[in-house]
Order: C-alpha cells, then sequence, then structure tokens
C-alpha cells in the first residue's frame, strides 16, 4: 500500500510525502511536488505513484472528486507534520 500525505511543512513548499507501507509498518518515504494547482493534475500524479490513500488537511470539492475519479481514497485531518500524521494512521490514534 501507498499512502500520500499533503499536510502542514514549515516551509509552506506545497510538497507532499509519501509512503511505502508493508505489512503496517513504513518501509520507504519520499517527497514530491504536485504538478499543478489543479485537481485532476493532483489526482493523476498520485494515481501513477500508485498511492491508495491520500491523508490531508485541506481538500476542495474537485480535488475530492478527482480523487474518486482516479480510485484514490482520501482521509481528512487536522494539520501537522506529515510523519507524525502518518504514525498516528498506523497506529489507528489520528483523529478525522
Amino acid at each position: 500500500m501507498i499512502i500520500a500525505v499533503s499536510t502542514e511543512w514549515n516551509d509552506n513548499s506545497g510538497r507532499f510525502a509519501y509512503y511505502r507501507i508493508e505489512h503496517g509498518q513504513m518501509k520507504e518515504r519520499q517527497e514530491a511536488l504536485p504538478p499543478d494547482d489543479k485537481a485532476s493534475s493532483f489526482a493523476k500524479q498520485l494515481c501513477g505513484l500508485e498511492v491508495d490513500l491520500l491523508i490531508a488537511s485541506q481538500v476542495t470539492k474537485e480535488l475530492e472528486q478527482a480523487l474518486s475519479d482516479e480510485g484514490v481514497f482520501l482521509v481528512k485531518t487536522a494539520p501537522g507534520r506529515a510523519d507524525a500524521v502518518l504514525a498516528a494512521y498506523l497506529s489507528g490514534d489520528l483523529e478525522f
């Protein structure tokens, strides 16, 4: 499973992290920038990275629909550092 986390970053660069998860454990972490401001482009990028789930703090209706169209599940949560958000999700402690 691949999980992307788009939350608050200290540098406000808009980056997101994505993680390969195996047996409930993080095996790999990478970062990327969304291609542009279009929701459909971001959803297609996630699909191309084989992301199964996006955890995000702010999501437009357009992005929500684009993710659904691409088969990417969405969890909306409060902002936080990507690694901490992922850890909370994996442990079952993420509030959404």
